[in-house]
């Protein structure tokens, strides 16, 4: 069994059911993440904006407990076609070994 995660931006989600569906994954969570990039330098580039911090950003992370043969071709799948919302922010996907379930 794997973990399968892919993270990205809040409207790739879609993307990412599709792409579990087309590989009969039905089952899986769906997880909002509200992000920040805190670095200084970036910061001057948003002057107008009245914090310390950059403006957040939305991500999804979707996830999954699958077969190793579904779990590899989805991997595969994202290395070809990989979803892109925002060219900076490309989905990321992550695949562990389940070792144990209960």
């Amino acid at each position: 069994m794997k973990f399968l995660a892919i993270m990205g931006h809040d409207e790739g989600r879609p993307k990412v059911r599709a792409l579990f569906e087309k590989y009969q994954v039905y089952m899986f969570s769906n997880v909002a993440i509200k992000g920040c990039n805190c670095e200084k330098k970036r910061l001057q580039s948003a002057a107008w904006w009245p914090t310390d911090e950059m403006a957040a950003t939305y991500s999804s992370l979707c996830f999954a407990i699958l077969d190793d043969d579904k779990a590899e071709a989805i991997m595969l799948e994202l290395e070809k076609n990989p979803i892109v919302i925002d060219q900076e922010f490309p989905a990321k996907a992550f695949l562990m070994n389940v070792e144990k379930m209960a």
